[in-house]
């Protein structure tokens, strides 16, 4: 059963609201099991607007590290029946020690019970490492 999910993205970032919820994780990246440095973060806030959209979707991405790599950030949301949908990737590309946002709103005929904020980085085009930010659950279920 093909799930209908949109999103849209204004051209001008309205102001800021009061978010009902938020999700975030560090970017690390490297292997074994030392602390690794932070190389960046995956930022996002929302309201839940209604069943089936959250409404000032606010996602950012920092790069915290002059490595040439860039960190990203997506959207995941989750249908009550467990249908996952990932958003696109937004690039942060401005260069270490640097913010970037997206302001937008995320929408599924089949529900939004469950939403977080994926985060990465990536090496040119080629995806590196990512993380799962905290999961929050709708207010409307």
């Amino acid at each position: 059963m093909a799930v209908a999910a949109a999103v849209s993205i204004p051209l001008v970032a309205g102001p800021a609201a009061a978010a009902d919820a938020s999700s975030r994780c560090d970017l690390k990246v490297g292997v074994g099991g030392g602390a690794e440095p932070i190389r960046g973060n995956a930022i996002g806030s929302w309201n839940w607007a209604s069943r089936t959209s959250l409404t000032s979707v606010h996602l950012e991405a920092k790069d915290t590290s002059a490595d040439g790599a860039h960190p990203a950030v997506r959207l995941v949301t989750q249908s009550p029946s467990g249908t996952k949908t990932t958003y696109a990737w937004r690039h942060n590309t401005k260069g270490a020690n640097t913010t970037q946002g997206w302001n937008t709103s995320a929408s599924n005929s089949a529900g939004i019970e469950v939403a977080w904020v994926e985060g990465a980085i990536f090496d040119g085009s080629t995806l590196k490492y990512t993380c799962k930010g905290t999961t929050k659950w709708s207010t409307h279920y």
